[in-house]
């Protein structure tokens, strides 16, 4: 499972954290759209986004990452959520930005990473009882719920 990977043996490429985008659309019958990973060993679902590319803002990669993994269009409506995963040993360092977006066109259909094995809107009450990473979950039933506090929401070091 993706927490008991070994990360002692890994070296430290280099000391830039990587900075990714992580998408949550929840339509009108209270689902959120996630994507299934599947790697070797284990399958787990994650918020579709990915890692910023140079000279592109947050906002443009959220709409790329949308369009690569489930060939969805998207608007961003506002950012709600911060957070990092740094690894015990330092080996990777994440820095995570949530947005809020809409759909407004497209068909949802599963993009050509390798890594992808599913998307789906999954009910926000099961989110629970699946393997989530980074485990947001309880920020997302909370902001689901319009508990949002004005800004962005710092969510702490979430490496599991």
């Amino acid at each position: 499972m993706y927490k008991n990977k070994n990360y002692s043996n890994y070296k430290i490429k280099n000391r830039i954290p990587t900075i990714r985008v992580s998408v949550i659309i929840i339509n009108e019958k209270e689902e959120i759209l996630l994507v299934l990973h599947k790697k070797p060993n284990c399958s787990y679902w994650v918020l579709p986004g990915g890692r910023l590319e140079y000279g592109e803002t947050l906002t443009q990669c959220a709409i790329r990452e949308i369009k690569e993994e489930t060939n969805l269009e998207i608007i961003v409506e506002r950012f709600i959520f911060l957070s990092e995963a740094i690894a015990p040993n330092k080996s990777r360092h994440i820095v995570n930005f949530y947005v809020q977006a809409r759909v407004i066109g497209g068909t949802m259909e599963l993009g050509n990473d390798p890594v992808l094995e599913a998307v789906d809107y999954i009910p926000i009450a099961n989110l629970g009882t699946i393997t989530l990473f980074p485990p947001v979950h309880h920020a997302i039933k909370r902001a689901s719920s319009n508990k949002l506090i004005d800004g962005i929401e710092y969510l702490g070091n979430l490496w599991v």
